[in-house]
C-alpha cells in the first residue's frame, strides 16, 4: 500500500516538476521528433503504401488504410514513447547523470523517484499523443482524414494510462538489465511483438494462438477502441478492456518495480 501511496505525495509531484522543467530547456529540439514522426508515417504509410493496397476489410466493412492507420498511429505513439522514455532516459538519469543520487539526498524516496519517473515518461507520451491528434487534424483540414473529431479530447485520459503501465514496464526493464549495451533486447524480444501483434499498422492475420494472444494485449485493444471510437464514434468494450489490462499492469509490475530497483540502487531487497 505504501508503493501505491507514494504516487500521490508531494515529493513524486516534485521529480516530475524537475523533468518538465529540464524538459522545457530544450523544448525547441525535443518537439521535432513527435512532429515529424507521425507526419511521416502517415505520409509514407497512410497515403504511399495505402495508394498501392487501396482498401482492406476491417468490421465487415472496406476501409481506406489512410483511415485504418490513423488510430492506431495515436495509440502507437502513447505505448512506444512511453517506453522508450521509462527505458533509455530513465536508465541514463539513474547510472550517467546521477539524477536519481541527487535526488535521494534529499526528502524525496526510491519511491517517489520511481514513480516520478513513470508520470514523466506518461506523460511526455501523452503529449506527443496530443501532438499526434494536431497532424491528424491537419491531415483532415487537407481533406485526407475524416474521423469523429469530437471524440479524440475523450483518448486523452485512456492513452495516459496505457502510457503510465507500458512506463512501468520500461522500468522494470531498466532495473534488470545489466548496461545500456543490452538496450536492443527488449525492444527485439517484447516491445515489437506486442507493437506488430496489436491491430496497430494492419489488421491481425488469421494465425493460430495470434488472435487468443492479442486478447491480452492492451494495444491492440487500445488501437481497436480508438478505431471504433474515431471512425464510427461509438465507445466499445475494447477500451474498458485495455483499461482494465493496464490497471493489472501497473497492480503486478510496481511493487515489482520498486523492489528491484531498491535493490539495484542500494544493493538491498
Amino acid at each position: 500500500m505504501r508503493t501505491f501511496a507514494a504516487a500521490f505525495q508531494w515529493q513524486s509531484r516534485a521529480v516530475l516538476a524537475r523533468h518538465v522543467r529540464v524538459h522545457l530547456r530544450n523544448w525547441h529540439t525535443v518537439t521535432l521528433p513527435p512532429v515529424c514522426e507521425p507526419l511521416i508515417m502517415l505520409l509514407t504509410f497512410g497515403l504511399g503504401l495505402g495508394s498501392q493496397i487501396g482498401s482492406l476489410r476491417w468490421q465487415d466493412r472496406d476501409l481506406d488504410y489512410m483511415h485504418y492507420l490513423a488510430p492506431g498511429i495515436l495509440a502507437y505513439t502513447a505505448f512506444m514513447s512511453s517506453f522508450f522514455q521509462s527505458l533509455f532516459a530513465a536508465f541514463i538519469r539513474m547510472h550517467f547523470q546521477k539524477s536519481w543520487e541527487g535526488q535521494l539526498t534529499t526528502q524525496v524516496r526510491l519511491e517517489h523517484v520511481v514513480w516520478g519517473e513513470a508520470f514523466w515518461a506518461a506523460t511526455l507520451a501523452t503529449a506527443y499523443a496530443a501532438v499526434v491528434c494536431v497532424v491528424l487534424g491537419a491531415f483532415g483540414l487537407m481533406g485526407q482524414l475524416s474521423l469523429r473529431w469530437e471524440w479524440l479530447p475523450a483518448t486523452i485520459p485512456l492513452l495516459f494510462l496505457t502510457s503510465l503501465a507500458f512506463a512501468s514496464l520500461g522500468l522494470f526493464f531498466t532495473a534488470i538489465l545489466p548496461s545500456i549495451d543490452h538496450m536492443s533486447l527488449p525492444f527485439f524480444l517484447v516491445i515489437m511483438p506486442i507493437g506488430f501483434a496489436s491491430s496497430t499498422y494492419f489488421p491481425l492475420p488469421d494465425v493460430a494462438g495470434l488472435r487468443e494472444a492479442a486478447l491480452f494485449n492492451p494495444l491492440h485493444h487500445l488501437a481497436e477502441g480508438l478505431r471504433f471510437l474515431l471512425l464510427e464514434g461509438r465507445p466499445t468494450l475494447h477500451l474498458a478492456i485495455s483499461a482494465g489490462l493496464c490497471l493489472v499492469l501497473l497492480m503486478v509490475l510496481v511493487p515489482v518495480d520498486m523492489r528491484l530497483l531498491r535493490k539495484r540502487v542500494f544493493g538491498d531487497g
